[in-house]
């Protein structure tokens, strides 16, 4: 196994780190250990952190030889990797501490993988209910990478988010168990009125979630789906979040209306999932290179076509409307 990479990579990319000059450091943190701080500022769309596991659940046979395995792997490694690892924070202090750090400090190489993968500089990247990063793995090049998604301020931490999001007592009890830490991040230390007002707004979003991918909502009803894709995109808006829901929720409005043949617009969602999608995960992700043909030719795609509702050609995107007058377009608004 490649040993990781230790500091950012020094290239000149659009959304690489500024050559010859460090766009973060490893820090102590009061309350939280070691953590991750940006040098400079540094804008979204910013590559900060490209790595390769120190070690991965792969090593591991069986569940009895778990910590014979994990050492056995972690022996095979260079001094300095192996140093990295045995220094990473460990939740559960005890019996199994190899296993416990991975168990403390590892992601999942990619989406319902159920290998994990532990990182020298990713693993101390601490948690923010309203990450300014988002980390994703990129199976073409086998790195787990991490993305600015909003502008960080020299000085300030780059945070990460360990959940997929919910109310505040859902996201609290999921990092208690499961991290062994009381989140206090800018969101959970909200006064108690605006947190409930958050909470609120984060349920309701959870509910526009689950109607909006209801296949028969989607065959039956396109305009209320269309209409609740809309409602969770302010909500978003409202709740700074820009981490995978977002890209996702531009794929499930990319998918209603491609369904009733509306290509125009399935082109529109197409290029926004992919713009949002190279943001947080570059231009080599894998999931913007397969949705990139799309913006072109959204036909192509399965959901494309069950009815002609709403038939349109690409060519339709209207190109003399102001901005509000294009998303009134986009949103099926016109009367």
């Amino acid at each position: 196994m490649a040993p990781s990479r230790t500091s950012p990579p020094n290239d000149t990319s659009a959304d690489g780190p500024t050559p010859g000059k460090s766009i973060w450091t490893i820090e102590s943190i009061p309350g939280k250990g070691k953590g991750v701080m940006a040098a400079i500022d540094i804008k979204p769309g910013k590559l900060l952190i490209s790595e390769t596991p120190l070690l991965t659940t792969e090593c591991i046979t069986s569940m009895e030889s778990t910590e014979k395995d994990i050492a056995q792997a972690l022996r095979a490694l260079p001094k300095d990797s192996q140093r990295a690892f045995l220094s990473l924070h460990n939740n559960y202090p005890g019996k199994n501490p190899l296993s416990n750090i991975i168990r403390s400090n590892g992601y999942p190489l990619g989406p319902g993988s159920e290998v994990g993968g532990v990182f020298a500089n990713i693993s101390r990247v601490n948690h923010s209910c309203r990450p300014n990063a988002v980390h994703a793995w990129n199976p073409l090049l086998t790195v787990e990478t991490v993305y600015a998604v909003r502008l960080i301020k020299a000085g300030e931490e780059i945070t990460l988010s360990y959940h997929a999001g919910g109310p505040s007592t859902t996201r609290k009890e999921i990092l208690k168990e499961g991290f062994g830490f009381d989140c206090t991040c800018e969101i959970c230390s909200l006064p108690p009125a605006e947190l409930k007002a958050s909470d609120s707004r984060l349920i309701r979003a959870q509910t526009l979630d689950s109607t909006i991918g209801d296949p028969e909502s989607v065959r039956y009803s396109p305009d209320k789906v269309l209409k609740n894709c809309k409602t969770l995109m302010g909500i978003y808006e409202e709740e700074g979040i820009k981490d995978d829901r977002l890209t996702r929720l531009y794929f499930d409005a990319f998918q209603v209306v491609n369904m009733h043949g509306d290509q125009a617009r399935a082109s529109v969602w197409a290029r926004r999932y992919c713009e949002e999608k190279k943001r947080s995960a570059g231009r080599d992700s894998i999931d913007l290179l397969e949705m990139m043909p799309f913006v072109k030719n959204p036909s192509k795609h399965d959901s494309f076509g069950s009815t002609n509702d709403w038939k349109t050609g690409v060519k339709d995107v209207p190109k003399d409307l102001d901005k509000e007058a294009f998303e009134e377009w986009l949103w099926k608004e016109q009367v």
